[in-house]
């Protein structure tokens, strides 16, 4: 399927106003198309990482590239980009984690570490030249921007690899993906599926999910800013 999310759409006119710049949407329209495309990919897989619900993700496999072009417009990640606490604590954790075993584990970790480092790119990048972008974007706060911007490429390569970095965005709310599928399948509805995401981004209980990781079970770290809807 061919990328176009930099391309001008009928859905340009729902982000007028909004706070990044036409330059940081693309690298995030760029960033949600794979995502998605991986969660399609990988859908039989159950892999945390791109874990989108079955139905979600079934109506995406055999929809059309605009609407492609209109999820990955969303004016936010569609996964959540989380770091450890100390970020030193898995800079050396290797494979997949809990999911090592699985049949598909060569190629989720793969998967994972190619997709995980270029976020990581991405968002490093956001912090050295978009004040705010990452906090907007990701939902980090001033401290993980700090920690993103003095990280080096093999930094990034080693945390990659971490199994909590990459979840998707709104993964207690089934509901929600499968309007947000017909939304941009179906053409309409786009801006309200848009508008809700934030909405329960801002308003839901925030309750760590809990990772495994070198053996070890510990509560994955939100960090999310409670005047930050994303």
């Amino acid at each position: 399927m061919t990328q176009n999310y930099g391309a001008a759409s009928p859905t340009a006119s729902l982000h007028h106003g909004n706070l990044l710049n036409p330059a940081v949407r693309r690298e995030i329209a760029g960033l949600n198309w794979l995502f998605l495309e991986r969660a399609v990919r990988l859908r039989h897989t159950g892999d945390p990482w791109f874990g989108v619900p079955r139905r979600a993700s079934d109506r995406l496999a055999v929809a059309p590239p605009e609407a492609w072009d209109r999820a990955a417009a969303c004016p936010i990640a569609l996964f959540e980009l989380r770091l450890p606490e100390p970020v030193a604590d898995a800079m050396h954790v290797g494979g997949v984690g809990e999911d090592a075993e699985a049949p598909d584990a060569a190629l989720v970790a793969e998967t994972r570490r190619a997709f995980g480092i270029t976020a990581l790119g991405v968002a490093r990048s956001l912090c050295d030249g978009v004040p705010l972008a990452t906090r907007i974007a990701f939902g980090l706060d001033a401290r993980l921007e700090a920690q993103l911007s003095a990280m080096t490429l093999s930094d990034s390569y080693r945390l990659a690899a971490w199994p909590g970095l990459i979840r998707p965005r709104w993964s207690g709310h089934e509901r929600f993906w499968s309007l947000f599928a017909d939304a941009v399948t179906g053409g309409e509805a786009v801006h309200w599926a848009y508008t809700a995401g934030l909405c329960l981004l801002a308003h839901c209980e925030r309750q760590p999910a809990t990772v495994v990781y070198s053996g070890r079970t510990r509560a994955r770290p939100t960090h999310r800013r409670p005047d930050v809807p994303c």
